[in-house]
């Protein structure tokens, strides 16, 4: 983002696609909302019986957030509607929470593998599994990103 004018910013290639500030809002918003779901859940009891419900293994979980083939649509309160005052903000809170969320995994001894989200495109997931869905699905919108500026209409400055 940084250097990006704010026609660059906004640029869409169409109608159907986002900008490179509505990417950075959603992840931003993604990354707040999955780290709170996260947190909700390790305060429940364990449930290692869930283990059998996981139909990902890690690798794939991966591979298919960051296949960018796959086309999902984003759920409402994930949606890009200008929730951050400017794009820097959202960029800014993105990294506050990547930063803490970075700190966390690093440090915790929370049972991770034991607790469980139910995913609306992936089924159940260890919250191990979740911290690597959020770090993958920042990967996809970088993807994104990317394609939005190698597009032949983006724009110069």
């Amino acid at each position: 983002m940084k250097g990006l004018s704010e026609a660059q910013l906004s640029f869409k290639a169409d109608t159907s696609r986002w900008s490179v500030a509505q990417c950075i809002e959603h992840i931003a918003l993604a990354e707040s909302l999955l780290w709170q779901w996260t947190q909700g859940m390790l305060k429940q009891p364990a449930a290692p019986e869930k283990r059998t419900e996981i139909k990902y293994t890690n690798e794939k979980l991966i591979a298919s957030t960051i296949d960018r083939s796959a086309k999902f649509k984003a759920p409402e309160q994930l949606q890009p509607v200008g929730k951050f005052p400017s794009t820097a903000a959202a960029l800014q809170a993105y990294t506050a929470r990547r930063d803490s969320t970075m700190a966390y995994v690093a440090t915790t001894t929370d049972d991770l593998k034991n607790h469980f989200i139910v995913h609306p495109v992936f089924g159940t997931l260890d919250i191990y599994q979740a911290m690597l869905l959020l770090a993958a699905h920042s990967e996809r919108h970088t993807l994104q990103i990317e394609e939005v500026m190698a597009n032949p209409n983006f724009p110069k400055k």
